[in-house]
């Protein structure tokens, strides 16, 4: 469960020696379900008087957690402390079995990825229903700090009937991978999936196995694919040093799939029923800071016009953080690029957005029950349960000074930028839906097609960095028909009972084909607005589709170049919405000049 972000440069620097001599991996094997796990053994303990311990991850955006608690040491003058009456002490624990001993032991909170919370919380409940987690907080969503890479695969389905592999337990084989899978319509069945301990180990390390994702990669050449964390994708796709993987490619990172790892933090029901207002005070401790965070944040993105002095204060402040997460405190300007681009702090904003807005295909409840729906499948979980949350209103927690955020500008500045983007050869096609066009029609109905507009919906924001390219497509069999006439000398044809009709030149009917194609994909896209409006319920000011990128394909791109039935004309007049990563395309706010 290890989170660490190591600096891309330091991992590139590094990367030539990391596979001096061949190690074996060492692969481990999951207790299924988890509820069997040793770590529940040692039976429930109530929860004590006194000062308690909130776990965190080595991940960046934990940061200030550690802030507004004044340092992980105890401090009753923190606000952390004040706000709960008691005072806390803030411990990694990056491994999820430590956690769960620790809320069995009777300490009340738990730091995980919403697949991580229930994946604890079935075993909690069987030992006692007190020990049932309730979700208070989201810190954050990874947009950038981990990915997954493969191995001589163009595409998500050429992994069917290959071997992946990531690490047991933690959020990229929990929460990212199988929602991939499912959403390029492989089955769990259709791959084969290993597990390691860790999530990344130091390239330098000199041991004779290897225990992650990257040197699980390097070293079993068997493997098609592996998810890690970013710096690791660097190096093994660097194509640089002994450190890379032939063949091998970033596929997607959650810089496209930027709301599939949500990081949040629950406690103990029975501690929660007993200290509910305390933590609702704690919560606003959090979301005041974490919305600080994000003025600091902002500051930094006006880059030449940022306020010197303010960044050099918030740099200072920040400076612990980097020697807990980086080790290095010198690395300040990596943590800050850490948390402003690789990561996205909830904030106010994004707590309310999660908890509490309805029809949210990525909000709390519909991705903790789409979490636990593979989990059941594999043997992690018994039983797809309900997961708890506090019953609160979000929006009225947070400092009034930090209640709205800026709103962040598009990844792309125009029109030609996404169209560039999307033809790029790095860019990956993840993910298409169809849709069937009647003959010379380009008139679409969202209700006729609300459970593809549905999924259309959830992916378009689970994959919040990518671009969404909407190709319309026309049958070219009357193009090929009058080019057919013409080569033969013919400059009439004959439509029912007309004849002698003259072949119009077959560029005007190249022309009327591209029109009518560019149309149906506008027509998509003019449905899909319909339906954030009128089922969503999206202000128009509110919608949002800069990312889309129409493109009329005219007959360029048949199902059937030569069609001879209905049935493969019709297959022709469609439409297609493809999810495309662009991951070296899309920008943060700022960059590491910014920071100097």
């Amino acid at each position: 469960m290890i989170r660490r972000l190591l600096p891309v440069w330091l991992c590139l620097l590094t990367a030539s020696v990391a596979v001096a001599q061949p190690r074996t991996v060492e692969y481990v094997n999951p207790v299924l379900p988890y509820a069997k796990s040793p770590a529940f053994k040692d039976g429930y303990k109530p929860v004590t008087s006194g000062q308690k311990v909130l776990p965190i991850l080595t991940w960046g955006p934990d940061g200030h957690l550690v802030t507004s608690n004044a340092g992980q040491k105890p401090s009753a003058a923190s606000p952390a402390a004040r706000a709960l009456g008691e005072p806390l002490e803030i411990k990694v624990m990056d491994r999820l079995d430590d956690q769960v001993r620790a809320v069995v032991g009777g300490q009340p909170f738990f730091r995980g990825t919403v697949a991580q919370v229930a994946l604890a919380n079935e075993g909690l409940r069987a030992l006692n229903p007190g020990l049932e987690l309730v979700v208070i907080y989201q810190v954050s969503w990874s947009t950038g700090a981990d990915g997954f890479v493969t191995v001589n695969a163009a595409s998500l389905q050429d992994l069917k009937g290959r071997t992946l592999v990531g690490q047991l337990n933690g959020p990229h084989m929990l929460d990212m991978v199988p929602k991939i899978l499912e959403d390029a319509g492989l089955q769990l069945g259709d791959v084969t999936l290993k597990y390691v301990q860790d999530i990344s180990t130091p390239n330098t390390e000199v041991v004779p196995r290897a225990t992650d994702p990257a040197n699980a990669l390097r070293n079993d050449r068997s493997l098609a694919g592996a998810a890690m964390i970013s710096p690791d994708i660097a190096a093994i796709t660097s194509g640089e040093g002994r450190g890379a993987v032939p063949g091998s490619k970033a596929l997607f990172t959650t810089r496209t799939a930027s709301r599939l790892i949500a990081d949040v933090i629950a406690v103990r029901r029975d501690y929660f029923e007993k200290n509910e207002p305390a933590l609702k005070k704690l919560v606003k401790v959090w979301l005041d800071e974490a919305n600080s965070y994000a003025a600091e944040l902002d500051n930094i993105a006006k880059k030449k016009t940022a306020d010197p002095e303010r960044l050099l204060a918030f740099k200072k402040k920040v400076e612990p953080l980097a020697a807990l997460f980086l080790g290095d405190k010198s690395l300040v300007n990596d943590y800050l690029l850490w948390i402003g681009v690789d990561a996205e702090l909830a904030k106010v904003k994004g707590n309310v957005e999660f908890f509490q807005t309805k029809n949210n295909p990525v909000g709390f409840e519909a991705l903790s029950a789409g979490v636990q729906l593979p989990m059941v499948k594999l043997g992690f979980l018994s039983a797809n349960t309900p997961l708890a949350r506090a019953p609160w209103d979000w929006s009225s927690l947070g400092a009034s000074a930090f209640a709205t955020t800026v709103t962040k500008a598009p990844s792309f500045a125009s029109t030609d930028s996404v169209r560039q983007a999307a033809g790029k050869a790095e860019a990956n096609a993840l993910f298409k839906h169809d849709f069937p066009f009647a003959a010379k029609e380009a008139d679409l109905d969202w209700r006729n097609y609300e459970s593809v507009f549905d999924g259309i919906h959830s992916n378009v924001k689970r994959y919040g960095g990518a671009i969404i390219q909407i190709r319309g497509h026309a049958d070219p069999l009357l193009y090929n028909f009058f080019k057919m006439k013409l080569a033969k000398g013919d400059s009439t044809y004959s439509k029912g009972s007309q004849t002698n009709l003259p072949i119009p030149p077959l560029e005007a009917v190249a022309n009327a084909n591209n029109k009518l194609s560019y149309t149906r994909a506008a027509a998509i896209r003019t449905a899909y607005a319909a339906y954030l409006r009128e089922k969503i319920g999206v202000s128009p000011e509110e919608i949002d589709l800069s990312r889309f990128d129409l493109r009329g394909m005219g007959t360029s791109d048949p199902v059937f170049a030569n069609p001879v039935t209905k049935e493969q004309t019709n297959a022709n007049m469609r439409g297609e919405l493809v999810i495309i990563a662009v991951e070296t395309e899309i920008s943060g706010d700022f960059n590491i000049e910014d920071l100097k």
